[in-house]
């Protein structure tokens, strides 16, 4: 491989090499604007920098850079146009999920504004509850305590009222029966 850093001596011969040289450096913004009014010449201010023999570097030619190909793909329009709708397949797919989350976004967004209006409420309610469940503790230490007095009453009643004597000689016999069937089994004349 030849030394890049050598200065190339130019004849008129070399011309268009060197103005090939110019556009390519001119393409990658190289030599800036004052270049581009005069393609093929040196620039003065170039010129100026340098001290000592001209120096100027050069582009590689052909073969002195080793250039390795690489093959593309080989695509047919149809597997473009298969990867095309996979392509759009995939992007309806994603879209859907998109549309999926947002809304099931939305519906536990509502639930937590419903579950943080429930707890907002839930010490009234509470309260409420607790006024309810003691109108009727009230409501029952009342009834107790009418039960009691009637309970009471009761047995008042029971220890003041005499207590029957039953006859000794019918606890002492057995009841007998009824014959009031025996006169509808009698024959008729």
């Amino acid at each position: 491989m030849p030394d890049t850093n050598t200065p190339i001596q130019h004849g008129d011969d070399d011309a268009d090499a060197i103005a090939v040289e110019a556009r390519m450096r001119l393409a990658l913004g190289r030599l800036g604007p004052q270049a581009a009014s005069s393609p093929g010449r040196p620039s003065s201010r170039a010129g100026a920098a340098q001290t000592g023999p001209q120096r100027r570097s050069r582009f590689a030619r052909d073969g002195e850079v080793l250039v390795e190909h690489v093959p593309a793909p080989n695509r047919t329009a149809g597997d473009a146009q298969r990867e095309l709708a996979a392509e759009r397949a995939a992007r309806q797919v994603t879209e859907q999920a998109f549309t999926d989350a947002k809304a099931t976004i939305a519906s536990l967004q509502a639930a937590l504004a419903r579950s943080e209006q429930a707890i907002r409420a839930a010490p009234e309610a509470v309260e409420e509850r607790e006024a309810a469940m003691g109108a009727l503790r009230a409501d029952l230490r009342r009834a107790a305590a009418e039960r009691d007095a009637i309970q009471a009453a009761e047995a008042d009643l029971m220890r003041q009222a005499k207590p029957r004597r039953v006859q000794a000689s019918r606890k002492s016999q057995p009841p007998q029966p009824v014959r009031w069937w025996l006169a509808s089994t009698k024959p008729r004349n």
